[in-house]
């Protein structure tokens, strides 16, 4: 299935077709055990944006982006951009949703999360091997990251992270109105996390985030994801009423 995507980040960038790899944190999440996603194939997106050509305006503007949030990098923002490593539902937004959800309270909505992942990992994969963008650390010397890089570090667009935080807080704001915006912030600031940790430009993350966009459209039509999507929903319902 083919969509179109609002223009988002910089609207010079050239838009294409594109196709195939993921970040080895979220490959090696994706394949820790049999859960399958529920998509059979993944996501084709129409006209996404192509990765800023090493050496262009646009690159150069991402290096300078890069080379800012370093510079302004607390202790407590490096920790959570470091905690923020783990692609797990309940230690990402676990503070808004509060200590009565946990993996063991909230199965459905573990399980949810787990089968959506599978098709974020698919989805972002072909992206990621057609740019081989290197990452900010291997263009520049001067870019420290706070996490260990993924071993072949080519796979920097778009930043499979920002994708998941993105989808993760709109699927839970749509499963918990009363905490959306909160939700909805912490899902973008989780994907921020990979730029300030200097291991994704900024337009990578923001790439991730819309293309999270299109895999929800996809997952809200599948008839395993929507039965998966109101259990969980009646199970928050249950743990989070007054």
């Amino acid at each position: 299935m083919f969509m179109r995507f609002p223009s988002f980040a910089r609207p010079s960038l050239g838009w294409v077709l594109a196709g195939f790899m993921l970040t080895s944190a979220v490959i090696s999440c994706a394949q820790a055990d049999d859960i399958k996603g529920y998509l059979p194939a993944a996501v084709a997106v129409a006209n996404f944006p192509a990765a800023p050509a090493p050496g262009s305006k646009a690159d150069q503007d991402d290096r300078a982006a890069s080379l800012d949030l370093q510079a302004k990098r607390t202790p407590e923002r490096v920790a959570l951009a470091q905690a923020d490593q783990k692609l797990e539902v309940f230690s990402a937004f676990g503070s808004v949703l509060g200590p009565k959800v946990t993996e063991a309270s909230a199965p459905n909505l573990a399980r949810l999360m787990a089968r959506s992942l599978r098709d974020v990992g698919a989805t972002v994969l072909p992206f990621k091997e057609l740019y081989k963008r290197p990452r900010p650390p291997l263009a520049d010397p001067a870019v420290t990251a706070c996490v260990r890089l993924p071993e072949n570090g080519l796979n920097s667009y778009p930043s499979g992270h920002a994708m998941w935080g993105a989808m993760a807080g709109t699927l839970l704001a749509e499963l918990v109105p009363a905490k959306a915006d909160a939700l909805k912030a912490r899902g973008l600031d989780f994907g921020l996390s990979r730029a300030v940790c200097g291991v994704h430009y900024p337009s990578d993350v923001a790439a991730g985030q819309a293309l999270s966009a299109a895999l929800l459209v996809e997952l809200h039509k599948d008839p395993a994801f929507k039965a998966d999507y109101e259990a969980a929903k009646a199970e928050l319902a249950a743990l989070l009423q007054p």
